[in-house]
C-alpha cells in the first residue's frame, strides 16, 4: 500500500514545470492519502523496522505546499555560469543509483551508534550532559549495547549456570541502558552472549527487558562474531546449531523478538571471499524463517596488519583506494561486490532478512583508528563509505564506537567530551541527508565523490566529498527534480591529518550542536560549487514555492 508520503513525492517530481528537466517531471497525479505513516506513535523502529524520517521536520502526511495541481511550478534552469568545471557531477532524482528504484532507508538507522558498555559513567546513574547533547544531536535512530567483544563476555545475573563471562550484566546496567536510548529517542538494539552465555539466559534476558519491564525491545543480535579465530565457536556449522538454540529459546519467551544473525567479522566471511569459509549461508540454511537480519562488520584497514606490502596498511591512499587485490575488503568500493552477495543470500535462503552492518569504522585493529579515524581523512571515509552503502538500502548501520577510551581514535567522541571530524560527517547524514538515494555520478570519484537524496519535506540534498587538498569548481547537471532555492552546509578542516573541523564555520559544542544552520545560496550559484579541499559539502536544493 502506497503511503501519504510516496504519493506526495511523487507529485513534487512530476508536477508540470516551466522549464523541462525529464519527461518523468511533466505528469500529474491527482491522488491523495491522509492516512497516517505506518508506525506513527511507536518507537523509532519498530518490529518491521519502519521508522519515520527526520531531515527536514517534514510530516510525511501532508501535502507540499509548493505543489499547485492548477499553476506550472517555474523552475529554475540547469544552466552553467559559463567557467570549466574540475568535475561534472549528474544527479537524476527521479532514479535510483545501480540501475534500481530509489534505494528507501531510514536517515535515523544509517546513523546508529555503538554503545561502549566499559563506559557505564557516560549514562548511568544519569546521562553525562555532553554526552547525550551530542549523541542526540546525530539523531540515531538505534543503539548498539553490549558492543563489540565485551557482548561475548558478559553473565547475566539471573542466567544460572553454564555461563562462563568475565563480566556480570545487571539488572541496573540494562535499565540505564534503556533509559539512554530513550532519552535520545533510539531503539535499543541488545547484543545476546551466545559464545559464553546460554540459551536459558539469553531467555531470561529477553524475558526481564519485554515480560517483566515491558521495555519492547524489538531487535538481538545473536553472537557478535562467531567467525572471530579465538577457537570458541569451531566452524559455521557449530555457530548455526547454536543460533537455532538460541532463537527458540528467545521466541520461547517473546514470540515478536526479531534476531539479527551471524553478525561476521569480515565481508570475506559473507561470501568465502579470498578463500575464506563463508559463514552466513550454514546459518541460513539452518535456520528457515528464524533470521529477521543478517550481519557483518565493515573495517577496511588493519593497524594489525604485518605484511608491509598489504593494501591494508593504515593510510590516507589506502583509506581511498578503489581496488586492493589482494584483500578486496581493503577497497571502498568493495561495496559494490559484498552487498549484491548479501542480497542473494537473502533472496535464496531468507527473504524477509534486511542488511546490517552492526560496526563501521576504518580500523579494528591494535591502533584503533589513530591519526585515519580521528582526523579530517576520516571524516571523507565516513561521508564516502557511508554514502555508497546507503545507495545499497541496508537495515541499518552502527559506527563503532560512539565514545570510549582515550587510545581508541574510531570514537566520535574523545576522553574530553570533544567532537572528532568524523562526528561532523555523522551530523551531516542525519540531520541534511534524506531517505531515498538516486542516481549520482561523480566525472572524478576519487577526487569528488557525489551521494543524493530525497528528503521527507520536498528536498533533494547533494552530499560532494572532497578527497582531494585542493578546492575544486563543481558543476552539477540535475534532472528529474524542480529546482527552485538551494542552501549549504559544509565541514571543513585544515588537511587529512587535522582533528580539528567546523560545520557551517562553526565549532561544534553542546550548546550549539542543535543550531547550526544551513545557508542560502545565490541564485548564481545554484549549478556551480566551490567545494573547498577536504571537505564534505551538502547543497540541499528545494522546489519553488509559486
Amino acid at each position: 500500500m502506497r503511503s501519504a508520503y510516496d504519493l506526495g513525492m511523487r507529485r513534487l517530481l512530476l508536477a508540470p514545470c516551466a522549464f523541462v528537466l525529464a519527461a518523468a517531471a511533466c505528469e500529474q497525479s491527482s491522488t491523495s492519502s491522509s492516512a497516517p505513516p505506518e508506525g506513527e506513535g511507536t518507537s523509532p523502529i519498530d518490529g518491521d523496522g519502519v521508522s519515520t524520517p527526520s531531515p527536514g521536520e517534514a510530516d510525511p502526511t501532508r501535502e507540499d505546499a509548493s505543489v499547485s495541481q492548477s499553476k506550472p511550478l517555474a523552475c529554475v534552469t540547469n544552466r552553467s555560469d559559463g567557467g570549466s568545471p574540475d568535475i561534472s557531477v549528474s544527479v537524476d532524482g527521479s532514479r535510483g543509483p545501480h540501475g534500481a528504484a530509489p534505494a528507501k532507508v531510514d536517515p535515523r538507522r544509517l546513523v546508529g551508534m555503538n554503545i561502549a558498555d566499559w563506559r557505564p559513567q557516560d549514562y548511568m546513574p544519569k546521562v553525562d550532559p555532553a554526552f547525550g547533547a551530542y549523541l542526540k544531536g546525530l539523531r540515531p535512530g538505534a543503539l548498539r549495547w553490549p558492543a563489540g567483544h565485551r557482548s561475548q563476555e558478559y553473565n547475566w545475573e539471573r542466567g544460572g549456570g553454564g555461563q562462563s563471562g568475565d563480566w556480570t550484566l545487571t539488572a541496573a546496567h540494562v535499565d540505564a541502558f534503556v533509559a539512554l536510548a530513550k532519552s535520545v529517542s533510539a531503539e535499543p538494539v541488545i547484543a545476546l552472549n551466545v559464545k559464553r552465555g546460554t540459551p536459558a539466559a539469553a531467555a531470561d534476558l529477553v524475558r526481564y527487558l519485554n515480560v517483566e519491564k515491558k521495555y519492547g525491545v524489538h531487535w538481538f543480535l545473536v553472537g557478535n562474531e562467531p567467525d572471530l579465530t579465538d577457537g570458541v565457536i569451531a566452524s559455521p556449522e557449530a555457530y548455526a546449531q547454536k543460533y537455532v538454540a538460541f532463537a527458540d529459546a528467545v521466541r520461547g519467551v517473546d514470540p515478536s523478538a526479531k534476531l539479527i544473525a551471524p553478525e561476521l567479522l569480515t565481508g570475506a566471511h559473507v561470501n568465502g571471499a579470498h578463500g575464506r569459509p563463508d559463514w552466513l549461508t550454514p546459518t541460513l540454511v539452518a535456520a528457515p524463517g528464524k533470521v529477521d537480519g543478517m550481519s557483518w562488520h565493515y573495517y577496511p584497514l588493519d593497524s594489525g596488519q604485518s605484511n608491509p606490502t598489504s593494501s591494508a596498511i593504515m593510510s590516507v591512499p589506502h583509506l581511498f583506494q578503489e581496488t586492493a587485490p589482494d584483500w578486496r575488503p581493503a577497497s571502498i568500493a568493495y561495496v559494490d561486490e559484498v552487498m549484491p552477495a548479501l542480497k542473494a543470500a537473502s533472496d535464496a535462503h531468507a527473504p524477509n532478512a534486511g542488511v546490517w552492518i552492526t560496526e563501521f569504522a576504518e580500523d579494528p585493529g591494535p591502533g584503533a583508528g589513530a591519526g585515519i579515524s580521528d582526523t579530517v581523512a576520516g571524516a571523507l571515509w565516513v561521508g564516502d563509505a557511508l554514502g555508497r552503502y546507503a545507495e545499497y538500502a541496508p537495515a541499518a548501520i552502527f559506527r563503532w564506537v560512539f565514545r570510549t577510551v582515550a587510545e581508541h581514535g574510531y570514537g566520535l567522541i574523545d576522553k574530553d567530551a570533544l567532537p572528532r571530524p568524523a562526528y561532523g560527517a555523522y551530523w551531516l547524514y542525519g540531520r541534511e541527508m534524506g531517505d531515498r538515494y538516486v542516481a549520482a555520478v561523480s566525472s572524478s570519484k576519487t577526487d569528488v565523490a557525489v551521494h543524493a537524496s530525497l528528503r521527507p519535506d520536498g528536498g533533494l540534498a547533494i552530499m560532494l566529498v572532497n578527497k582531494t587538498e585542493s578546492a575544486k569548481r563543481v558543476h552539477l547537471d540535475i534532472e528529474g527534480f524542480c529546482v527552485g532555492t538551494a542552501s549549504e552546509i559544509t565541514l571543513t578542516g585544515d588537511g587529512y591529518g587535522s582533528t580539528s573541523f567546523t560545520l557551517g564555520g562553526q565549532a561544534v559544542t553542546p550548546s550549539t550542536v542543535e543550531t547550526i544552520s544551513t545557508s542560502a545560496v545565490g541564485d548564481d550559484r545554484l549549478f556551480d560549487v566551490e567545494v573547498p579541499g577536504t571537505s564534505v559539502h551538502v547543497i540541499v536544493y528545494q522546489p519553488p514555492t509559486s
